[in-house]
């Protein structure tokens, strides 16, 4: 009777335990989840906003799905402006924009670690290599993460046809540490979408 009833005492105490457990693991998968979604809303009010010409990526197939691939000017890094940068795919990098006095942007050069902007007409963004460096004069595609962006269905050749004809851009913001969020599209200076917060 002794041994029944001391087995009949630890299950409960073990399903307790494991039930604790588990609230504690979805606990803590909702909080990372949480400050994913804090953490985007902070960059796309906070952040600086910057507007990237889009060049179209491969004009045969722009869209897969639901969704636009982006190409940017500064998505192309020369090999001069990377000094001290080891250029191996998959490698990060902070690349540091420059703006002409017409409001575009450039890639000025390019560091291993975040250094923060000069000027007001300079502004720092995260990025990883696409590809490795090339020699000399070549150049180094870099990817910022603001490469893709959703539209609604049947939206696409509409937006194609703009990016062809170079009306289309991106409204970006980037945050102090060089992280980097679609804020919506515009053709010809005038916004047609706007990415909603939540």
């Amino acid at each position: 009777m002794t041994l029944l009833s001391d087995i009949a005492a630890r299950v409960p105490a073990a399903v307790k335990a494991r039930g604790g457990a588990l609230v504690l693991v979805a606990t803590l998968q909702l909080g990372v989840l949480g400050w994913m979604v804090v953490d985007r809303v902070r960059l796309l009010k906070t952040g600086r906003e910057i507007v990237l010409p889009i060049v179209p990526v491969d004009p045969r197939d722009i869209f897969k799905g639901d969704y636009v691939q982006l190409g940017y000017p500064v998505s192309t890094v020369s090999s001069a402006a990377l000094a001290d940068v080891e250029a191996t795919p998959d490698a990060r990098v902070y690349v540091t924009l420059e703006q002409a006095t017409d409001g575009t942007w450039s890639a000025a050069k390019a560091s291993p670690r975040y250094q923060s902007p000069a000027t007001s007409n300079h502004v720092v963004l995260r990025g990883r290599f696409d590809s490795p460096a090339r020699r000399g004069n070549g150049t180094n595609r870099v990817r910022y993460g603001i490469e893709r962006y959703y539209v609604p269905e049947g939206h696409g050749l509409g937006l194609e046809k703009l990016a062809r004809e170079k009306k289309l851009a991106a409204i970006v913001a980037v945050d102090s540490r060089g992280n980097a969020a679609i804020k919506g599209l515009s053709a010809d200076g005038k916004t047609i979408y706007d990415e909603p917060l939540f």
